[in-house]
């Protein structure tokens, strides 16, 4: 029993230096795919969030919608189509992935009071997070972002609520958009000047051998990342994900991490320890 006691004891030791480095710090993290259809992957994601917030750091969560949207477009009687990985969205797939995306919002902030937090749902037209703009007129309602509203999420995160955002964007004449989260989530880190950006998702990082999880590579910097695209180590739909990385790392972001959900508290090993458990990016190489 003493033993346990200090090995607890040691671990919140080493978390010391990184609590006080990165306390009123702001941590986007983006949650999307099976993690959030998992229930007790949820959870601790949300229970990390909560411990977070409550340690002085100022988190703010994305999430995605995925596969649940395609199931209840399939119970309207409509077929998903997408294209280049973007949904294409006419106002009756619009109609169903705004509902979607509003209940998926609803349910995530209420396990965060559950779990003792305090968060506050940003789906339109209450709120507006993120302006948006049609990414191109063949897939419909498909936005991109445009603008964050930087001062409002600040002022929520900064006072003791988590702001949960959707992969939502708002057209300036009002239209809601089907936005992918994970440009969202960039946007909203890069408009923040998060100290760190964190994707969680059923992938664990940057792997050189995606069917082997022991080639996890801890750490890439950006010209690291370019070499590994340059030899196809980093392929297909990782490429446009780890290129977003790079770009928002450019405008200020301090680090992107990717994670793999179904690891117990993989955001706090990742944030708290110095071996963490997923890829780290950074601009270029620390000295």
């Amino acid at each position: 029993m003493v033993d346990e006691a200090t090995r607890k004891a040691n671990v919140l030791i080493e978390a010391l230096p990184y609590l006080k480095r990165f306390h009123e710090a702001t941590v986007v993290v983006k949650i999307g795919g099976e993690p959030i259809e998992d229930a007790p992957v949820l959870d601790r994601l949300l229970t990390d969030l909560v411990f977070l917030e409550q340690v002085g750091v100022s988190p703010v969560l994305v999430h995605g919608g995925g596969k649940s949207i395609t199931r209840a477009m399939e119970a309207a009687g409509l077929k998903a189509v997408f294209s280049n990985g973007r949904r294409v969205t006419d106002a009756a797939a619009m109609d169903i992935v705004a509902k979607e995306v509003e209940r998926l919002n609803a349910h995530i902030v209420s396990r965060i009071f559950d779990l003792g937090g305090a968060a506050i749902g940003m789906c339109p037209p209450r709120h507006e997070p993120v302006k948006g703009e049609i990414m191109d007129p063949e897939l419909g309602l498909v936005g991109q972002p445009t603008r964050v509203d930087k001062e409002r999420l600040a002022r929520y995160a900064t006072r003791g609520l988590i702001p949960v955002v959707p992969p939502l964007s708002v057209t300036p004449d009002g239209q809601v958009l089907n936005t992918n989260a994970d440009d969202i989530a960039l946007a909203v880190a890069t408009a923040l000047d998060a100290e760190k950006l964190v994707f969680m998702s059923n992938v664990p990082g940057v792997l050189t051998d995606p069917k082997d999880p022991s080639t996890l590579l801890s750490s890439l910097t950006a010209a690291e990342v370019r070499d590994l695209i340059g030899r196809k180590v980093i392929s297909g739909g990782m490429i446009p994900k780890v290129e977003s990385c790079i770009a928002a790392l450019e405008r200020g972001v301090g680090k992107i991490h990717i994670l793999g959900a179904a690891q117990a508290h993989a955001l706090l090993l990742e944030i708290f320890t110095t071996e963490g458990v997923g890829t780290e990016l950074r601009l270029r190489a620390e000295s």
